[in-house]
C-alpha cells in the first residue's frame, strides 16, 4: 500500500476529507445576528446596550478582506467544565496547530487573520455554527469592538510583550512576592486542610473530564497530525495496516 493509498483508506475510515475545513470567514456568511445573539445574551447575561457593539463586529467582520495566518491555526470551540466553578460550564475559544497538541489564545491576533483561520469541524456539529461564531466574537472582542483600533492595541500590547520578554532575558524583570500580591488584593486563603483537599480533588477530577473532552472534540486535528507525521517521513498511522 503506498502513501497515497493509505492516506485515502485513513479519510474514508474517518469520515474526513482533506480540505474540506471552513474558514471562519465562510462559517460567518452561515449565520444570523438573532442566533448569535441569543448565545452570547445566554452565556454572557450581556445587557441591551451591547447588542449593537456586537452587531457592528459581526458586520465588520463580513466586509474585511482575510489575511493568511502564517501560524496555521485552526480555530476550536469546546465547552468544558470552570475549574474554578465547579459544575459551571465554559466555552474555550483557542486555536491549534495540525503539527502540535498545544492550545493557543487568539486574542492578539487582528480579525484580518481570524477570517482565515479553518474551523474544527466537529466543534460546529457539536455546537451549531451560531455557537462557535458566537464565543468567537466574545473572544476577539477581547481589546474593543472596532477593527482598526484593536489592531491598533494588538500593536502595542506586544510592544509591552517584547518589552517584558527582553527584562527577562537580561535579567531586569522585577518579581513580586506572592503575599505581596495577596495583600494588595485584599485576598486572604481562609480555607481549612479538608477544604483545601476537596478542591483539589474536583480540580483533579475536571481537569481528567476536560481532557477527554478536549480530545474527542480535537479528533479529526489528531487525524491530521498522524497524517502530516506520514507524509514528512515520521512514524506509520496505527490505523493503516502496511500490506507485506
Amino acid at each position: 500500500m503506498d502513501k497515497e493509498t493509505a492516506i485515502r483508506s485513513c479519510d474514508n475510515c474517518h469520515g474526513l476529507q482533506r480540505g474540506d475545513f471552513m474558514t471562519f470567514k465562510e462559517l460567518l456568511e452561515t449565520v444570523i445576528f438573532d442566533d448569535i445573539w441569543k448565545e452570547l445574551n445566554k452565556e454572557y447575561f450581556l445587557n441591551d446596550g451591547a447588542f449593537e457593539p456586537y452587531l457592528g463586529v459581526f458586520n465588520q467582520l463580513k466586509k474585511l478582506t482575510q489575511e493568511p495566518c502564517h501560524d496555521r491555526f485552526r480555530l476550536a470551540v469546546v465547552r468544558v467544565e470552570d475549574g474554578f466553578e465547579p459544575g459551571n460550564f465554559i466555552y474555550d475559544v483557542f486555536g491549534i496547530k495540525p503539527d502540535d497538541k498545544e492550545r493557543y489564545a487568539l486574542e492578539v491576533l487582528p480579525w484580518k487573520k481570524w477570517l482565515s483561520f479553518e474551523v474544527i469541524d466537529k466543534c460546529v456539529e457539536v455546537h451549531s455554527a451560531a455557537v462557535v461564531v458566537a464565543h468567537s466574537l466574545y473572544e476577539l472582542t477581547f481589546f474593543g469592538y472596532n477593527a482598526i483600533e484593536v489592531e491598533e492595541r494588538i500593536k502595542k500590547e506586544i510592544e509591552i510583550l517584547n518589552e517584558r520578554h527582553k527584562e527577562f532575558e537580561n535579567g531586569t524583570a522585577k518579581y513580586v512576592p506572592w503575599e505581596e500580591v495577596c495583600k494588595e488584593l485584599g485576598y486572604a486563603d481562609n480555607r481549612t486542610e479538608k477544604e483545601k483537599e476537596l478542591e483539589y480533588s474536583q480540580l483533579e477530577r475536571i481537569n481528567a473530564e476536560n481532557k477527554m473532552v478536549y480530545e474527542e472534540m480535537l479528533s479529526d486535528n489528531l487525524l491530521l497530525q498522524q497524517e502530516l507525521s506520514y507524509r514528512t517521513g515520521g512514524r506509520v498511522l496505527p490505523f493503516v495496516q502496511k500490506e507485506q
